[in-house]
C-alpha cells in the first residue's frame, strides 16, 4: 500500500512560537500567542531559514506529526537567532499535573502533550469532552448535535437536557448559566479554532486549556 505523503510548511517569530500549515501556505504576519514579527531569515548572514517538512502523517488524522526541531543558531554564520538570545519564553516545570486532570483528558491528551504537540493535545481532549457530551444528549433526545449548538441545548439554563444545578432556586440557575457558557465557550474559543486553523501553543498554555477542560469534565459527572 503506498503511504501519502503530506507537505508542511512552518515558521517561527521572534519569541521562537511556530505557526506551521498544511497546505502550503501561511499568511499571518505576526504571531497570536505574543504579537511578535515572524523570522525569515538570519538576521546577521541574511541565509533563509528552512521552513518546510514532510510528513506520512496529518495533524490528529493518525500519530503526531514530528515536527523539525527549532534551530537556535544559523548555521551559515553561527549568529543566534532572536528566540535564544535571551530567556524570552518560560518552561513549565515537568511537575505531574496529570493526577489532578479528569481521566478522559489524559487518556487522549497525553502522549501528545508528552511529545510536544500541545495544541494536539488540547484540541483531542476538548474532542473527547464534545463526544461524551454528544452522547448523552442523543440518548436522551434521540436527535444529533454537535459543537456550540450542542452546548447551548444541553445546558441551557432553562428546561436543560443535561442538568447541572437546583433550577428552583436563583443560585442553582446561575450554576447552570455559567456552565452553559463556559461549556460553550470552550468549545468556540479553543477548540474550534485549533480544528479550524493551524496553531501552535507553549507548553504552559496548554496546561491552562486542560485544566479548563477538565473541569468541565468533572462537571458533567456531576450532573443531576
Amino acid at each position: 500500500m503506498i503511504r501519502k505523503i503530506y507537505s508542511f510548511t512552518y515558521q517561527f517569530c521572534r519569541n521562537g512560537h511556530m505557526l506551521y500549515s498544511h497546505d502550503g501556505t501561511i499568511s499571518r504576519k505576526k504571531c497570536q500567542q505574543c504579537g511578535e514579527a515572524y523570522v525569515a531569515a538570519c538576521e546577521n548572514c541574511n541565509t533563509t531559514l528552512q521552513n518546510s517538512f514532510n510528513s506520512p502523517v496529518y495533524l490528529t488524522n493518525s500519530l503526531p506529526v514530528s515536527f523539525p526541531s527549532r534551530p537556535d543558531f544559523c548555521p551559515e554564520c553561527g549568529n543566534a537567532y532572536p528566540w535564544a538570545k535571551g530567556d524570552q519564553e518560560v518552561k513549565v516545570d515537568p511537575f505531574e499535573f496529570w493526577d489532578m486532570l479528569h481521566p478522559s483528558v489524559t487518556g487522549v491528551a497525553r502522549e501528545r502533550f508528552d511529545s510536544g504537540h500541545y495544541a494536539d493535545a488540547v484540541e483531542a481532549a476538548l474532542k473527547a469532552l464534545n463526544v461524551q457530551v454528544k452522547k448523552i444528549y442523543k440518548s436522551r433526545t434521540g436527535e444529533e448535535l454537535d459543537g456550540v449548538t450542542l452546548m447551548r441545548k444541553a445546558f441551557a439554563h432553562t428546561s436543560p437536557i443535561i442538568q447541572l444545578g437546583d433550577l428552583t432556586e436563583q443560585t442553582g440557575r446561575n450554576i447552570q448559566q455559567g456552565y452553559m457558557d463556559l461549556f460553550a465557550g470552550a468549545i468556540a474559543g479553543i477548540r474550534n479554532p485549533k480544528a479550524h486553523d493551524n496553531i501552535v501553543i507553549d507548553d504552559a498554555r496548554a496546561i491552562h486549556h486542560l485544566f479548563v477542560t477538565s473541569l468541565l469534565f468533572y462537571k458533567l459527572d456531576e450532573r443531576l
